[in-house]
Parts: structure tokens; sequence; C-alpha cells
């Protein structure tokens, strides 16, 4: 059996962890069932843009953050997310070609609630601020 582009879909799509990734214009080509379910999103993002996902006022946030992983001048980021009662942790990283040019950017999202549990028993760590509501919803994939 050959591992064709259909096995690697279905590869994604069955991961314990939520996928999101972004084409060089910033649109999403990927965006699992997982991470679809994890954000309460509609799983038909494809071709939106990524600010699709954020509210209005995170633009300029979630601009600078691509352009920075597409320069160079960030090589990941990685950190909590608290949405809608529920504790994440995501990293967001550039896939580079062999000759170091930007081809995508990666998102996985993976579920960190017992971590959360954990470091909140030993270090008296506290949440962030909650997103997913009110002003801090993700809009509807295409305006």
């Amino acid at each position: 059996m050959a591992f064709n582009l259909d096995t690697l879909r279905l590869l994604v799509e069955n991961l314990n962890v939520g996928i999101c990734v972004l084409d060089q214009d910033d649109r999403i080509v990927i965006f699992n069932r997982k991470v679809a379910e994890q954000l309460q999103q509609e799983e038909d993002r494809i071709n939106s843009s990524i600010l699709r996902c954020h509210p209005e006022r995170a633009e300029p946030g979630v601009l600078k953050m691509i352009s920075d992983l597409k320069s160079g001048e960030l090589e990941k980021y990685e950190g909590w997310v608290h949405f809608i009662g529920r504790q994440f942790y995501e990293y967001i990283y550039p896939i580079r070609d062999a000759n170091g040019n930007h081809l995508a950017t990666v998102m996985e999202l993976h579920d960190a609630s017992e971590r959360a549990e954990y470091l909140k028993i030993t270090e008296g760590w506290e949440p962030p601020p909650e997103h997913g509501k009110g002003e801090s919803s993700p809009r509807s994939p295409f305006p």
C-alpha cells in the first residue's frame, strides 16, 4: 500500500491534537476535526483567512506573530489558551524548505487541562484571560 495524499489527510483528521495549517497567504489549508471541536468552530474554515478565527481586536497581534514567524525573527510561539472554560497549550511554528523559505505555518492545539490543574496545585498558576465569548469570540469563516 502506498502512502499518498488521501492517507495523509486521514492521518491529520484522526490525530488527537488540534491542527491548523496556513498557506503562504495566511489562508487555512488544514483545519482538522479536533481543532474544530476544541475551539467550538465550524470545520468549513478551509480557504478562509486565519484572521477570521480571531476577534477583530486581535488582528494586529496575529498578523505580527505570523510575519515574525515567516521572516525568522520568531522561531516559534508557544503559550496557554483559556477558551470557554478549557485549558489548551498551543505551539505555532513555520514549515520551511531546504533553503529556508517559508512554506506554511502550523498551529498545534493540545488539551492541557490536567497540566493546568497540576500547575495550579504545585505552583499557584493562574489561567490566562478567557477567550471565545463576547468580544473575544471568533468570527464567521467567511465575511
